[in-house]
């Protein structure tokens, strides 16, 4: 069986089982969707007839109580005031105002009322027209709740249900008898008016008793019908509440079961598929947190298993790369070994950047060696390499190479900003130099000697320009490195240092590009060897503010000797070396300067002389 038919057969029963799960879950969220659609639908028809039938008639309703109310305000008004216009005219007036009014609705009437009122003169006249203007707005609103009636005993919603069309079959023949009602209190009213003509006041009584009993049976039967319609919108609500009701009980009852069913898989599945994946869990944290060691167990039949075998290959891998970093970390900088691994920050091609490099050397370290045994030698040169690179690594600096007992170094891209590699490598200098005394002080016990303790001095110097940077070499051997000239005058400067008698030597762009971070002192313009253009180096004293007074002041009076020196001002310049020489009789800066005077006294310098000088050696 081959590799893919056997990870073909142990996919399936993982697939199976999730497989299950999903489909029964999904069954039951089918299920209750479609038993929840089937009820909100019928929740919804409920909520339709209640909107487009019983509400609107209950409005309609309302409208014509209003308007029966108004009618008999007029009608009270109109005895009292007994208008001159005749029915006919204020019939046909009514006529013409009904289709100012449209339906009939109060927004409509208000106005028309208004135009009424403003048209006739006798209050009593303009009473008759409105009056029957609202006998034809009563008889549209009866005649549009009777079309609504229809129209719900029609639909199919309605006929499905006994009780709705019994209530609605009630609620129509109730309204077929509103209508008469309403002409018997009209033709009453007629009389009524009639009979005031007459003046015989038992006719009169008689007929006013006869209209207010049929006002009273027409508000009877409007109440009837109101009644119906209210009872019918409650029981409509009521079914819909208990639709939504029956909704929410299946709704839960279903999702009950879909979370017992689920406790009841998850609870058998846990063995053969949680407990897996927490093992892989706890070993990927394992990971996180730097143990390599971890190795799980998963005896799974499924490809579980086989993802645990592909997770112990992977961590068994990165030990062995991890091995492989701690191991050339001791070689090569550890930041160096990593991008060489993952290609994140190192590739094979070289690149052209600006950095700063850094040389230093043991003075005389080669008498100090041929007076000690091998094994000292090494002992010693171990603990000064300690001590010298974690300045160097805890300012993002690199350590490029040892060569007997120098130190080649830079700092620049992709290990620390663009702007920061000058202030960076300088701080490191200074604080290689503040260990070398407690270097000193161990000596004996490092070397295991107590007389002939070698004296230790080291030069250092820095240099900041354009560098190539890449991996270098033969195609079997490769040394990520720096070269160009800016390596070349790093080494330069730092044997520069034996004809000052310093011991941190900068270049100009160095100074230039830490800027206020450092305090400095310019020693001079000179052509190091190998080059036709001067340049300015200076003396690396301390980090800004940390320099003694009297360093500082030696700085002051140093630098102005030197201008006067290269205006060749040649008693100015002395008077200030000797300034110096008071603070320390032993500046070697002083001294050189001091011998140049001398020189230049007895043989002046050519006429075209910048104030540069020129090394003759390396």
């Amino acid at each position: 069986m081959t590799i893919t038919q056997e990870a073909s057969r142990v996919r399936r029963p993982l697939s199976l089982k999730i497989f299950g799960i999903v489909a029964g879950l999904l069954s039951l969220m089918i299920l209750v969707t479609l038993m929840s659609s089937i009820s909100l639908r019928r929740v919804g028809q409920q909520l339709d007839f209640l909107v487009k039938f019983y509400i609107q008639v209950d409005q309609k309703m309302g409208d014509l109580r209003s308007y029966g109310l108004s009618e008999l305000i007029l009608i009270e008004r109109i005895l009292q005031n007994r208008p001159t216009l005749s029915w006919d005219a204020a019939k046909a007036e009514a006529d013409k105002r009904q289709k100012e009014v449209g339906e009939c609705t109060f927004e409509t009437l208000r106005p028309a009322n208004a135009s009424i009122r403003k048209a006739f003169v006798n209050p009593a006249d303009s009473q008759a027209v409105r009056f029957e203007l609202l006998k034809r707005c009563a008889a549209d609103k009866l005649a549009r709740v009777e079309q609504l009636v229809d129209t719900a005993l029609a639909s199919e919603f309605v006929r499905q249900d006994a009780e709705k069309v019994a209530r609605l079959a009630t609620i129509r023949q109730a309204l077929k008898d509103v209508q008469p009602a309403r002409a018997r209190m009209h033709a009453t009213f007629q009389q009524y008016l009639e009979q005031l003509a007459t003046r015989d006041p038992r006719a009169i009584a008689l007929v006013r008793s006869e209209l207010e009993e049929n006002r009273s049976t027409l508000g009877r039967k409007i109440s009837d019908i109101t009644n119906q319609v209210h009872e019918g919108t409650r029981l409509s609500g009521a079914t819909a509440y208990d639709l939504e009701q029956r909704v929410q009980w299946m709704s839960w009852a279903i999702t009950l079961v879909a979370c017992l069913l689920g406790l009841i898989v998850a609870t058998i599945l846990t063995k053969s598929l949680v407990s897996p994946l927490r093992e892989l869990l706890s070993g990927t944290r394992a990971i996180e947190e730097g143990n390599l060691d971890i190795q799980i167990k998963v005896s799974t039949s499924d490809e579980l298993e086989r993802l645990g075998d592909s997770f112990n290959h992977m961590v068994r891998e990165l030990r062995q790369k991890e091995e492989i970093k701690t191991m050339f970390g001791k070689y090569v900088d550890p930041r160096v070994v990593q991008g060489l691994l993952d290609r994140s920050t190192i590739g094979n091609d070289g690149d052209r950047r600006r950095m700063t490099v850094f040389f230093s050397d043991l003075e005389d370290f080669t008498k100090i060696s041929e007076q000690m045994t091998p094994g000292s030698v090494v002992r010693l040169l171990n603990h000064y390499f300690t001590v010298v690179a974690e300045p160097i690594r805890a300012s993002n600096g690199i350590i490029d190479k040892y060569i007997g007992d120098s130190v080649m170094a830079f700092w620049g891209p992709p290990f620390t900003q663009e702007t920061d590699h000058a202030v960076l490598a300088c701080y490191a200098v200074l604080d290689q130099q503040a260990r070398i005394p407690q270097f000193q002080a161990a000596l004996p016990d490092i070397l295991g000697v107590r007389t002939g303790v070698p004296k230790i001095n080291v030069r250092m110097a820095l240099a900041t320009g354009d560098v190539t940077i890449g991996s270098i070499g033969s195609e079997d051997a490769k040394s990520y490195t720096v070269i160009g000239d800016t390596v070349n005058l790093a080494s330069r400067l730092e044997s520069v240092n034996k004809l000052f008698g310093t011991n941190i030597i900068i270049s100009e762009n160095t100074r230039t590009l830490a800027g206020d971070a450092i305090e400095t002192r310019e020693l001079d313009n000179i052509r190091v060897a190998g080059k036709l253009e001067p340049i300015r180096i200076y003396e690396l004293l301390a980090r800004k503010g940390q320099a003694a007074p009297r360093m500082m002041e030696l700085r002051d009076s140093f630098e102005q000797a030197l201008g006067f020196y290269r205006q060749q001002q040649w008693d100015e310049a002395q008077a200030a070396l000797n300034r110096c020489l008071q603070i320390n009789a032993h500046d070697g800066p002083s001294l050189v300067l001091q011998k140049r005077i001398g020189q230049f006294r007895n043989t002046p310098p050519a006429v075209d002389w910048d104030g540069s000088w020129t090394m003759v050696s390396k």
